[in-house]
């Protein structure tokens, strides 16, 4: 069922955007991520939180998932999940995982479609104190390898869940037409390199795009769609880098965890996106920091 979310009574809705916390076995590194979640969470006191990915590695995923999710689960503050490629890849698969994140304490994840590829492919709705729909909050299941073997690489968004995505938006343009959505995923989409050299971007870039080699069009339903203003993943550590394309906002979250690989002073945050219930054509976005700086974009 789905947990509903509303906007407090400044009008306003914070969201907070964990990816990449790669929490491993429990060691100083993780210890440190811990923290730091702990203290983004505590300073941007935010409405909701969402993990695009990547949460957990390694044989212990499931006996990690709540470690890596204490702060989130301590907070009292409503979650949701997506998955990242290497949350199941040495470790139980998604149907187990998923089963123990619908178990955890202000969890509001599910799966809307069971017929449909991928797990927990989900929207939650935002509404205003009075029950007005404003905002719908789409979490894509990206996969995590590529299955074609004369292709390789990276998973792509499948067509059923193109369809599904139209499907959903369809029905709230046609319900509600002063609703708009944002999309959050894990693994980028090809048009992120396409964003970035136009040379329009806010953020930094330290690494290449690593999406898909295959492009499904799911940019292009987006586009054709009209309801979706932003598009937000992980999967690349070391770029948090945001920009326009064709009026459609593409842009990384900021590396949380301590327990993988980055790049020297670059540092480990999360990223913040605030909604206005007056204002569905846009919102605020920018990076916090672990140092406590804010980098807007």
């Amino acid at each position: 069922m789905m947990k509903e979310l509303f906007f407090n009574p400044s009008g306003k809705f914070k969201i907070l955007q964990f990816t990449d916390i790669h929490y491993t076995n429990g060691n100083t590194a993780d210890h440190k991520t811990t923290k730091l979640m702990e203290m983004l969470i505590r300073e941007e006191k935010p409405e909701f939180i969402i993990m695009t990915g990547d949460t957990v590695y390694g044989p212990d995923n499931l006996e990690n998932l709540t470690k890596a999710l204490k702060p989130v689960m301590d907070s009292g503050i409503p979650w949701s999940y997506t998955f990242g490629n290497h949350d199941t890849e040495d470790g139980v698969d998604e149907t187990v995982l998923f089963s123990k994140l619908m178990s955890l304490p202000g969890c509001v994840v599910y799966n809307a479609d069971p017929w449909i590829s991928g797990m927990a492919n989900h929207y939650l709705e935002i509404k205003t104190q009075e029950g007005a729909i404003k905002w719908i909050l789409f979490g894509i299941d990206s996969g995590n390898y590529n299955k074609l073997e004369n292709v390789g690489g990276y998973s792509y968004v499948k067509s059923d869940q193109i369809d599904w995505y139209k499907k959903v938006t369809r029905e709230y343009k046609q319900k509600d037409s002063d609703s708009s959505s944002l999309v959050f995923m894990h693994i980028p989409l090809p048009e992120y390199r396409e964003v970035w050299g136009q040379q329009q971007c806010s953020g930094n870039k330290k690494e290449g795009v690593c999406s898909p080699d295959i492009n499904s069009g799911f940019f292009t339903a987006i586009l054709e769609e009209g309801h979706t203003k932003g598009i937000f993943v992980g999967h690349d550590h070391i770029n948090d880098y945001m920009g326009s394309l064709y009026g459609i906002k593409l842009g990384y979250g900021r590396a949380t965890g301590y327990n993988t690989y980055g790049q020297e002073g670059y540092l480990k945050g999360a990223r913040i996106l605030v909604l206005d219930e007056n204002n569905n054509s846009d919102f605020e976005t920018y990076i916090r920091l672990e140092d406590s700086r804010k980098e807007w974009q």
